[in-house]
């Protein structure tokens, strides 16, 4: 199913973008190694806050490890992707849902899992040099509220990891997770410090979590 899906977005990125064109392929987040923690809370949002992917990328995959079950005990669950642009806040920058993919269910797996990050709703491609991803253990209806929610599915490090994440020297491993209840993830919805609609679980220090984004920045 996964294979089909991931086959059907390569074909309407051709019909989109013409069959002549051609990609830069890029990626932000972390590695898919294994960390020593998984989250216990559900339904929670997670923002890798460490770098941003170029102008005009088109989001293509979601790819995580989650090798080991958390404090909950739960061994399948919910991811789905989300993109969000970081705006000007009070205080500092907030994260705003820009975009709201399709949610898949997984399971526990010894090895990292890629799902397709394909736009259910909002931007299909960054329109500035602004925008970073993240995922909710939910799956989402077109208001962004949970239909269905799990505790946590990506392994991760708490603090965050030392050196640069996938997207290169001048990234960070560092990302931001929530701790609320009631947490829904409309487009518009933001993420942050004061003035965000839903604060962090904790500001400091950070996380780092086995999950990455991959996309394509079309050329010509």
């Amino acid at each position: 199913m996964k294979r089909v899906l991931l086959l059907m977005a390569a074909a309407s990125l051709g019909t989109a973008f013409g069959q002549g064109t051609t990609y830069i392929p890029v990626a932000e987040g972390s590695t898919t190694t294994p960390r020593l923690n998984v989250d216990g809370d559900s339904g929670q949002v997670y923002i890798y806050t460490g770098g941003f992917f170029p102008r005009g990328t088109v989001p293509r995959r979601f790819t995580f490890l989650w090798g080991f079950a958390g404090p909950a005990g739960n061994t399948t669950g919910y991811i789905t992707p989300l993109l969000f642009e970081v705006v000007a806040g009070p205080d500092n920058p907030i994260y705003l849902v820009r975009s709201i993919g399709h949610g898949f269910p997984v399971s526990i797996n010894s090895s990292p899992q890629t799902i397709p990050f394909a736009i259910a709703y909002g931007d299909t491609v960054t329109t500035n040099f602004a925008y970073t991803f993240g995922y909710v253990n939910a799956i989402v209806n077109s208001a962004g509220q949970e239909a269905l929610m799990s505790s946590g599915t990506v392994e991760m490090d708490y603090p965050e990891d030392s050196g640069a994440g996938v997207g290169g020297a001048k990234t960070l491993n560092n990302w931001m997770a929530t701790g609320d209840g009631g947490i829904t993830v409309a487009l518009g919805t933001t993420f942050g410090t004061s003035g965000a609609d839903f604060p962090w679980v904790n500001y400091f220090p950070e996380r780092t979590y086995s999950a990455l984004a991959e996309g394509i920045v079309p050329t010509q």
